[in-house]
């Protein structure tokens, strides 16, 4: 592991905005396992969730969203423990890969419970890159108890360009979610429609939510 800790000197990291061009992934279990361990009062088991990491290797970092100290390029010490811990060790060493769904289970039982092969939390996964017909028509339970849980969830999409990419969503209303992108921070409320039927905009072009991942507590379920 070329990394180490460091308190916040010079320019700082951002957080809540993927480091890597790859990190999509790390980010949102970052940002939805956070908010579930504040709204059960869970512990969260980082000793330091603000602070920077020196990385050397910067193979796909986006420097202008990275930090900087003594000369040295930083990276959010969540996002990096994140990718360390949940990423696939024989196919993606470096955590500079793309992850998939696998990891992003992984990934959010370690924020919660501070173990990728823990049995809590239970994380749902509804939907497929490959499924023609859209979630509200296909799988309109497993959106509808998403959003009746009231927690943040992953949601999962095919960009413009070709790429997936996950973003964050938020219920706030029975039929209104917030669209958070970790890419560049864009925030937008959305209806269901717009999000899992006719496409939503953000700054990277228009997309639908393909496929979610959402915690339901006690329980084991999985549908692709």
């Amino acid at each position: 592991m070329d990394s180490k800790h460091i308190f916040n000197q010079g320019k700082q990291a951002n957080g809540y905005i993927q480091n890597h061009i790859n990190w999509c992934w790390a980010t949102v279990a970052k940002i939805v396992g956070l908010e579930y361990c504040l709204k059960y009062n869970l512990p969260i088991h980082f000793q330091q969730t603000e602070a920077d990491i020196i990385r050397t290797d910067l193979c796909g970092l986006r420097l202008d969203i990275c930090g900087r100290a003594g000369g040295y390029v930083t990276v959010d010490a969540m996002q990096l423990n994140i990718v360390e811990h949940a990423k696939d060790p024989w196919n993606n060493p470096n955590g500079n890969l793309p992850e998939g769904d696998a990891a992003k289970e992984r990934a959010l039982r370690y924020v919660i419970s501070g173990r990728t092969d823990a049995l809590f939390p239970v994380v749902i996964l509804a939907g497929h890159y490959k499924n023609r017909n859209d979630l509200l028509s296909s799988l309109p339970a497993y959106v509808e108890e998403a959003m009746i849980l009231g927690n943040s969830f992953i949601g999962n999409y095919q960009r413009t360009d070709g790429a997936y990419h996950s973003v964050v969503l938020s219920p706030i209303t029975e039929n209104r979610l917030r669209l958070y992108d970790p890419w560049d921070g864009f925030q937008e409320e959305f209806s269901k429609q717009q999000l899992f039927r006719s496409g939503f905009l953000n700054n990277q072009g228009s997309g639908v939510i393909q496929w979610i991942q959402y915690i339901r507590p006690g329980k084991y379920d999985e549908l692709g």
